[in-house]
């Protein structure tokens, strides 16, 4: 597991929303969301190569694409750190929290926020006939 599929499980590896057979595979992570849907939500730099500023939601049907998409800077959730946006630096082939890494509040805001939208779209069956992320 490299470092951003670490961060993509501390953000939604417990998601009561998401399905147990979510995957997780470097800076993205695709969940059965219900019928024909899914979400994929993957880091994204909004300013600066290798610089991962955001979080990119895209929820997408399997056999018609993608039937929308939003953004989430971490900067719009939960304010600049240490007078700068906080993101992930991929340098080297080595990525980490530069300059501030979120704390646990911190992480379920923006796991928060991006969850709040996710549900305009989820099958509410799906989600209370008890999928969630057991196993990861």
């Amino acid at each position: 597991m490299d470092y951003f599929e670490h961060e993509m499980q501390m953000f939604f590896g417990e998601s009561a929303l998401l399905s147990a057979d979510t995957v997780f595979s470097h800076r993205a992570m695709v969940s059965d969301i219900g019928k024909d849907l899914r979400a994929k939500v993957e880091f994204i730099n909004t300013k600066i190569a290798s610089q991962y500023d955001a979080l990119k939601l895209s929820i997408i049907n399997r056999t018609m694409g993608v039937v929308d998409t939003q953004t989430f800077k971490f900067s719009d959730i939960i304010g600049k750190k240490n007078g700068s946006d906080p993101y992930i630096w991929e340098n080297d082939g080595t990525a980490k929290w530069y300059g501030y890494r979120p704390n646990a509040l911190e992480f379920e805001q923006i796991q928060g926020k991006v969850e709040e939208y996710i549900e305009m779209y989820a099958d509410q069956e799906l989600r209370y006939q008890g999928h969630t992320m057991g196993g990861m």
